[in-house]
C-alpha cells in the first residue's frame, strides 16, 4: 500500500521555500504552487517529511495531510501527529529477521 502526502499553503512561495530547505537544494517549482503531493511506496519513509512540517509549523504556513491507498484523506496536526506516526508504524513496520 502506498501513502500520499499532500502539502498545502495559500501563502505565496511558501511551499517552494519549505521544500528547498527540506531537500537542501534549489527546486524548479513555481512560486505560486499551492499544493504539492508526494506518493511513497514505502509508507514509513513519509514520516520524515510529515514530522518536519509539523516540527516547523511556527516557521511555515503549511497544512499536511495523508491518504493511505484509496482511503480518505487525514489531516495531520500538532495535536494528532504522534498518534499518526504510531499508527503508521503499527500498520507498516515489519521487523527484519536476524
Amino acid at each position: 500500500m502506498n501513502v500520499m502526502v499532500s502539502l498545502l499553503s495559500k501563502k505565496h512561495g511558501e511551499l517552494k521555500r519549505f521544500l528547498e530547505k527540506y531537500y537542501l537544494k534549489e527546486l524548479e517549482i513555481d512560486e505560486d504552487l499551492q499544493e504539492w503531493i508526494c506518493v511513497y511506496n514505502r509508507p514509513l519513509e513519509s514520516i520524515d517529511l510529515i514530522s518536519t512540517v509539523i516540527d516547523n509549523c511556527d516557521k511555515y504556513d503549511i497544512l499536511v495531510s495523508l491518504q493511505l491507498g484509496d482511503q480518505r484523506v487525514y489531516p495531520v496536526t500538532s495535536e494528532n501527529h504522534n498518534d499518526v506516526v504510531k499508527g503508521m508504524f503499527s500498520l507498516f513496520y515489519e521487523p527484519q529477521d536476524s
